[in-house]
């Protein structure tokens, strides 16, 4: 049997879904049941020489049903709510539809650090604090009430503008939209808000840029929600108020493509003259590759983070000794805020060792009114939390495991915060003392200098991209930052995140612009990007080495620096790209802005590799090998001289690490530019992988791809076994796999048992709701997400097109797993990946007690409790 025949059903379908070629129906990215999607919601893509009404016009009077949500002109799309899924097909075939995309779900990512960011000279000595500059926050909103913020909304003098609620009184899936966008309800917004333009007479700080008009664009609901159509629609309106910077301190992990429909809308502003600055992603436990959307697109400004110099917790007393204070951590309810107490504390458990599972089952102890101390760890907080107040406690206070305050804790509606292991330990033994010990949480906080401060954090994802560009561009304070919050939940707090460092990066920019008169319209936002990443300052580790470019960007935002710099370097970054496709010379050009002839000196700065793919599995950051593998650089000169206005052009060539493995591991440096005039060093990134990534393992085998069935946890894995199932209840099979790599197309089919051709397809397995089949622009596992569900509940597929969903049969089945390698040519079938699972079977449900029964076959490849059976597209905070 040919290849060619098996591979027909995948490679057909993956034409017709994603080029619409001749007879067959517009794109469709991901059928109804998207992990992350919003049900029956929609964005509709038209043929650039139509409109919004048009479209909508076609889809009405084709028989459709749909209630329209929002006009994306950037990206020349319309998003709908359809009345059942089978519409989407429907209209699909419509003339002038060229793509559909389901509308994700997306889950929004004392200014000590201005001394690391040298912001504090800056404003100093220029004066500067952003005046002239128009700020739009694409967020969940502000609460403009605070102090901080003027207590006002588009008053004269006023510091907010500019706004929108895209939200309202609704939720992301359904909004209610309206012209106010105050948010009392979760505080994100607030808190980057203050970080770019807080002027805070109350405890004496203020933002980066106190001095900048703002624009607020509430697209996060009140359970820190968004959707893709939402970020768009508030896009367009920042974009229609003509701010000069757009800041998105939101998006979503591991999807790691410049050509989302978010990326793709950020990147047309980016060529309209808008600066967009977008927060890196948060995995940087997860290693190599977890960038995401929208900071892969390419035109805009990816940003990481920085631990600050020092964090402000606030601080508790005990009523038996009243001048120890010590400090607890909260990011969500402030304790001092909702119980300034004196409240009784009590030890929630009555045994005299606390267990990490403290707090796990229920309490057999009255907690009424008081505070509960638990100790962490053994299950999620809000578990812990939940059972202090069924036992009558009005808030909760966790003490760790370590002797390190943690930076975060579980969102919760309890008041409720965490201090360190020793500090636990004084007040449980100062409870044992005295069982008429209160407690008292002051409106005061102090600082604690951070060990950490000025290094890349921990949250900061590693790059490259998919497409092995280098994100982020460069980084700023974003770790431990405490900054404004809604006055109704405590008026402050301490975050971390890039989120955080993103409205650090725009609150810069807008200094920058207003020092030099930029604007939106007199200047190029890429060429900007250029000038702040080859300014930035390379960060060392504690070793002495360079922090890797697929960490660290350029480095550090150096706004000083920046100022100073009197040249333009293109391009920006070198992107080398793997051994494949190795591309050895780039040729940079040099254009003096100063007014001086200057000469400029060329270098070679290497940083350590970083491998992360061992045993068959991208692994986490904790076990990557940072190594000495370094690239070879030769410069066709060793500097020029270049007059005022001119432009000089040299020519690099590399060469490979021979040292280093072949192993998808990332090599990289910076090419250093000194000015002799000047006295300043520009940097320019570049970044490699080492060895093939069209030829990197995407399905991984450790463990191979499998199914178990879901009601006792039977893992059905070897090819003679056979699982036989009623599909009754929760007798039915999930399937499971590890991708180790994004891939822009993957399927699960249905065959024939032994028949994997044409005449053998019975269909595409219809999964629940919530599970995709097929996927597009899928993502990568990695250990926050380590593997891909597909739960298969009822014996239901669909034809090649998604349509005509009928029953399957009682039989013998394999089913098809289907992936496109990376970089892969979907005309190439060669360039597909295929695993055949063992063989499903069928049967009857059992008959009565009494009567023959029939015995499913039994595996030999284990077990896997219902509890863990993994959840796609789920973030739990383990106490």
């Amino acid at each position: 049997m040919k290849f060619q025949n098996k591979i027909f059903i995948p490679f057909l379908l993956l034409l017709c879904y994603v080029f619409s070629i001749a007879l067959c129906d517009a794109s469709i990215d991901e059928l109804p049941g998207d992990a992350t999607a919003i049900n029956n919601v929609y964005i509709i893509k038209y043929e650039p020489t139509l409109n919004s009404n048009i479209i909508l016009d076609r889809i009405r009077n084709a028989g459709i049903n749909c209630t329209h949500r929002y006009n994306l002109e950037i990206i020349d799309s319309v998003s709908v709510k359809f009345n059942n899924n089978d519409d989407v097909k429907k209209c699909s075939k419509l003339s002038g539809v060229e793509h559909i995309w389901p509308v994700r779900r997306i889950q929004p990512r004392l200014f000590t650090a201005h001394k690391i960011s040298g912001i504090d000279v800056f404003r100093e000595k220029t004066g500067f604090d952003g005046t002239g500059i128009k700020v739009g926050v694409i967020d969940n909103g502000l609460d403009y009430t605070h102090p901080a913020f003027g207590n006002c909304f588009k008053t004269p003098g006023c510091k907010t503008q500019f706004g929108f609620d895209l939200i309202g009184n609704g939720d992301s899936d359904n909004p209610i939209p309206d012209d106010d966008p105050l948010e009392t309800c979760e505080g994100h917004g607030t808190h980057v808000t203050g970080i770019i333009a807080a002027d805070d007479h109350e405890l004496h700080f203020t933002g980066v840029a106190p001095g900048v008009t703002l624009g607020v664009y509430r697209v996060i609901d009140c359970n820190s929600r968004t959707a893709d159509d939402l970020i768009i629609k508030g896009l367009q309106l920042a974009a229609a108020d003509n701010v000069d910077i757009i800041n998105l301190s939101l998006g979503g992990n591991f999807r790691a493509w410049n050509d989302t429909p978010v990326g793709d809308a950020v990147n047309k502003l980016s060529a309209q003259g808008f600066v967009v600055v977008v927060s890196a992603s948060n995995a940087g436990s997860d290693g190599l590759y977890a960038a995401g959307d929208p900071d892969s697109a390419a035109n805009i400004i990816s940003v990481g983070d920085v631990d600050n110099i020092q964090f402000l917790p606030f601080v508790l007393t005990l009523s038996d000794d009243p001048k120890r204070e010590i400090p607890y951590v909260t990011d969500r309810i402030s304790l001092r805020y909702r119980l300034s107490g004196p409240l009784p504390i009590d030890i929630a458990n009555i045994t005299a060792n606390l267990p990490e599972t403290d707090g796990c089952n229920p309490y057999n102890k009255d907690l009424t009114n008081k505070i509960a101390l638990i100790r962490r760890g053994g299950c999620d907080f809000s578990v812990k939390i939940e059972n202090a107040v069924a036992a009558g406690a009005v808030g909760a206070l966790f003490y760790d495991i370590n002797n390190a305050i943690t930076e975060t804790i579980a969102l919760s509606t309890t008041p409720s915060g965490i201090i360190n292991a020793a500090d636990g330990e004084y007040i449980k033994n100062q409870i044992r003392k005295n069982n008429n010990i209160q407690i008292t949480f002051p409106d005061k906080f102090i600082a604690i200098p951070l060990t950490t401060a000025g290094r890349p954090s921990n949250e900061t994802s590693w790059g490259p991209t998919y497409e092995l560009d280098i994100k982020p561009e460069f980084l700023t304070p974003g770790g431990r930052i405490f900054s404004t919050y809604p006055v109704n939940l405590g008026k402050y707090a301490t975050i971390s995140g890039t989120s955080m460092a993103a409205a650090y990066a725009s609150g810069s920019i807008a200094l920058y612009m207003q020092a030099t008169g930029l604007r939106k319209g007199n200047f190029d936002p890429i060429t900007l990007r250029d000038i702040l990443m080859h300014s930035a300052t390379p960060l060392h580790n504690t070793t002495g080495l360079l922090y890797s470019v697929d960490k660290q960007g350029g480095g550090l935002l150096n706004i000083n620096e920046a100022l100073k710099t009197k040249l333009i370097i293109k391009p920006s970054k070198l992107l080398l790209n793997d051994t494949a496709n190795f591309v050895k010379t780039h040729e940079i050009s040099i254009t003096n802005t100063g007014k001086k002839t200057t000469k400029y000196s060329f270098s070679h700065i290497p940083t350590p590799s970083a491998r992360g793919f061992f045993d068959n599995k991208l692994v986490a950051t904790q076990f990557l090998a940072i190594e000495k593998h370094f690239a070879g650089v030769k410069f066709s000169k060793n500097y020029v001289i270049v007059r005022p206005g001119v432009t000089a052009k040299i020519t690099i060539k590399f060469t490979q690490p021979n040292n280093m493995p072949n192993d998808f591991g990332v090599y990289s440096g910076y090419i250093a530019i000194k000015d002799s005039f000047q006295r300043t060093t520009s940097t320019i990134p570049y970044l490699g992988v080492k060895g093939n990534i069209h030829e990197l393992p995407i399905l991984s085998k450790n463990p191979s791809p499998d199914f178990f069935r879901f009601s006792n946890g039977e893992v059905f894995s070897k090819e003679n076994q056979i699982g036989q199932f009623t599909f009754v209840g929760d007798d039915f099979p999930q399937f499971e796999y590890i991708l180790n790599y994004g891939t822009r197309f993957t399927k699960i089919e249905l065959f024939k048992r032994g028949d994997f051709t044409t005449n053998g397809f019975v269909g595409l397995p219809v999964f629940d709701p919530g599970f995709a089949n097929p996927n597009f622009l899928f993502l990568r596992n990695a250990p926050s997400s380590p593997v891909t569900s597909k739960p298969w509940s009822v014996p239901q597929v669909s034809d090649i097109n998604g349509e005509n969903v009928f029953t399957v049969p009682k039989g013998q089945y394999q089913a098809l797993l289907t992936i496109l390698k990376p970089f892969g040519d979907p005309n190439n079938e060669k360039d597909f990946v295929t695993w055949k699972f063992p063989t499903i079977e069928i049967i009857d449900p059992p008959t009565p007690v009494n009567q023959t029964t029939v015995q499913p076959v039994q595996s030999t490849g284990g077990t896997r409790t219902k509890t863990e059976a993994p959840v796609v597209a789920a973030t739990v905070i383990t106490a």
